[in-house]
């Protein structure tokens, strides 16, 4: 494959996106754009801080990139009319920064990356807990973004806290309300970008592991009742033993086929 050219849109992205915020750019403000995750947004900038044009800055808890030529520019909403990386004309442009085809490269890009890096194992999530973030009522707390979510609570906790520590997300604490920059993070982009990258195996690992859990946890209890049965109803054991076994091995493939739940909407 051809030098790639996901970096140059999201370079791209960020610099129109900063011109319409007074120079100012967050990484999260870029994933209702593209179907990536958060470390390769921020490696990508992270390579133009190193220039003078540039600069990486923490405020309030939040990283931020400043781009200097956009400084002097009055804010103003971020809706192209042409391709970010084309210049051709865009028939939707709310939340299409770019065109078809280089949707279509990108996402060719994006496959190849993903043999050699596991980065949907990061983008399911991360795509997930920013858009819980983003529609859900204040306060945003981590037990509600968990009863949205398909990861567990315990998961939420441990993948805020992380987003948190990089800079993209911030707490109040008193409120243990978790909030984001200014940013917009509509379902149907949510929904491509989710199907995109949910279609590599790294992205579900997670989710497998969990359901095989919940199934063998539902197998165990299903026996348990069966052996407690044959002791309190006095059941013939070999009786029990079948019909146990049977039944468990119906609830184990049945809970580890299950399909996906799509995430609620907020």
């Amino acid at each position: 494959m051809s030098t790639p050219i996901w970096p140059v849109v999201t370079e791209n992205l960020a610099e129109q996106l900063s011109a319409s915020q007074g120079g100012i750019v967050h990484a999260a403000q870029l994933l209702p754009y593209l179907p990536v995750s958060l470390g390769l947004i921020e490696a990508t900038l992270d390579q133009l801080s190193a220039s003078d044009q540039v600069t990486k800055e923490s405020n309030d808890g939040l990283t931020s990139y400043l781009f200097k030529e956009s400084m002097d520019q009055a804010p103003h909403k971020f809706a192209p009319t042409l391709c970010i990386y084309s210049n051709e004309a865009l028939d939707d442009h709310e939340f299409s920064v770019i065109a078809p085809e280089v949707r279509k490269q990108i996402e060719a890009e994006l496959a190849e990356l993903a043999t050699t890096d596991a980065w949907p194992a990061d983008a399911v999530w991360e795509h997930e807990l920013i858009y819980l973030a983003n529609n859900l009522t204040a306060p945003v707390t981590a037990s509600k973004i968990a009863g949205h979510s398909r990861l567990s609570f315990k998961k939420v906790e441990q993948r805020l806290a992380a987003l948190k520590a990089r800079g993209i997300i911030q707490c109040e604490r008193k409120q243990n309300n978790w909030e984001l920059p200014p940013m917009r993070y509509p379902r149907p982009p949510y929904k491509r970008h989710d199907q995109f990258i949910r279609q590599f195996p790294g992205a579900l690992q997670e989710e497998t592991e969990v359901r095989l859990l919940k199934a063998l946890g539902l197998s165990l209890l299903i026996l348990l009742l069966c052996f407690a049965l044959a002791v309190t109803a006095r059941v013939p054991f070999p009786f029990v033993l079948f019909g146990g076994l049977s039944l468990a091995a119906i609830v184990f493939i049945k809970t580890f086929r299950a399909p996906p739940q799509p995430l609620p909407s907020v």
